[in-house]
């Protein structure tokens, strides 16, 4: 099972946003992190000192910088949250989560079907404007009860006691039985504020040799299983 592949996830994604809740650092280390066996061999048998971790097991690094007792506070959590990244379930909800963002990052639709990976909100083009709500705040009232459908009132008449049909939430007119003035304008839709993270690629591995981009391919290999 490629734990590695799992752990960064499409493009790194799942690693940066681990890293990002958890407020560590996280480093995959060891023989088996690098995709390109023969440049990990090359770089294993140079001698240099930042990468005597490839004669050890393949393991993860996690550091965290802060006060003893919030680095301990951290550091729990990031275990907790890593555990379930080494589960070897092809199907499961981490997995399926990133079959389902790879299939959006190389321009297919998505699907409410997938559930969202943790960290990261459902995948929408930024710009989209959110579907309107029928009772949301600054809604446009309905047209007082009363009134046959398609009479209109005599101009200048306003009907007697009619009925208030304002749903909550919605804004009530200036005057019981008058629209809203022209040239009302809805609220602007909601954006989306997710956008990319800042991100600094050396914070999530101290080795430049270590590719998030190159475990992609597994990731297609992977979603064409699940089509």
């Amino acid at each position: 099972f490629n734990f590695v592949g799992k752990l960064l996830g499409p493009r790194g994604n799942s690693l940066k946003r681990l890293q990002e809740d958890t407020l560590t650092k996280m480093s995959i280390l060891g023989k088996g992190s690098m995709r390109d066996k023969a440049k990990e061999e090359e770089l294993r048998k140079s001698g240099e000192a930042k990468y005597y971790h490839l004669n050890d097991d393949l393991h993860v690094l996690i550091e965290v910088f802060a006060p003893p007792a919030e680095a301990y506070a951290r550091m729990g959590h990031a275990l907790e949250e890593i555990k379930k990244f080494l589960i070897p379930d092809y199907n499961d909800e981490i997995r399926q989560a990133q079959l389902q963002e790879l299939t959006y990052l190389n321009g297919g639709p998505e699907t409410t079907e997938t559930p969202a990976v943790r960290g990261k909100p459902s995948l929408r083009t930024r710009g989209v404007p959110v579907p309107a709500l029928a009772r949301g705040r600054g809604g446009i009232p309905p047209a007082p009860a009363g009134v046959p459908r398609g009479a209109p009132a005599p101009r200048g008449v306003t009907p007697a006691r009619v009925p208030s049909t304002r749903a909550r939430g919605l804004v009530a007119p200036r005057a019981r039985g008058i629209p809203p003035p022209a040239g009302y304008r809805p609220p602007p839709p909601v954006q989306d504020t997710y956008g990319e993270y800042d991100y600094d690629d050396g914070y999530g591995t101290a080795y430049d040799e270590q590719s998030y981009d190159s475990y992609d391919n597994n990731y297609n290999s992977q979603g064409q299983r699940y089509r």
